[in-house]
């Protein structure tokens, strides 16, 4: 999800980061963060990351730990393996088999339901 550029910051597998983290362009934790993250910019947490804080973001995807919620102006991806608990919002939100979730989901959306049968499109008036 986070896109190849030039302003990406990577925390390794052995950064251990306690505290808020903010900033401009994108971040990918491989290691592990104790606080909240703000950035306008892609965020990813990669297997074996994890991130016990609130994430807001500009997209999100998960492959390892969010103990927190996340704001995202973007799509939140959840993928196979990921633990998160918390409370999620953006435009979309995909969880994919094998990932362990436990969240509130808050998204915005409209569903095509298509024609209405005429019974429901007259109680409709």
């Amino acid at each position: 999800m986070a896109r190849p550029s030039f302003d990406i910051s990577v925390l390794g597998p052995s950064t251990r980061v306690t505290g808020r983290l903010t900033g401009a362009g994108s971040l990918r934790v491989e290691g592990s963060v104790r606080g909240d993250i703000q950035i306008s910019g892609d965020a990813e947490i990669a297997e074996g990351g994890s991130v016990e804080g609130n994430v807001t973001a500009d997209a999100l995807e998960i492959a390892g730990t969010l103990l927190g919620d996340v704001v995202s102006g973007g799509p939140v991806a959840i993928r196979s393996g990921a633990v998160v608990r918390g409370e999620l919002r953006g435009s979309e939100i995909s969880i994919e088999p094998g990932s362990r979730v436990s969240a509130r989901l808050v998204a915005d959306f409209e569903l095509d339901l298509g024609p209405l049968p005429p019974i429901a499109a007259a109680k409709r008036r």
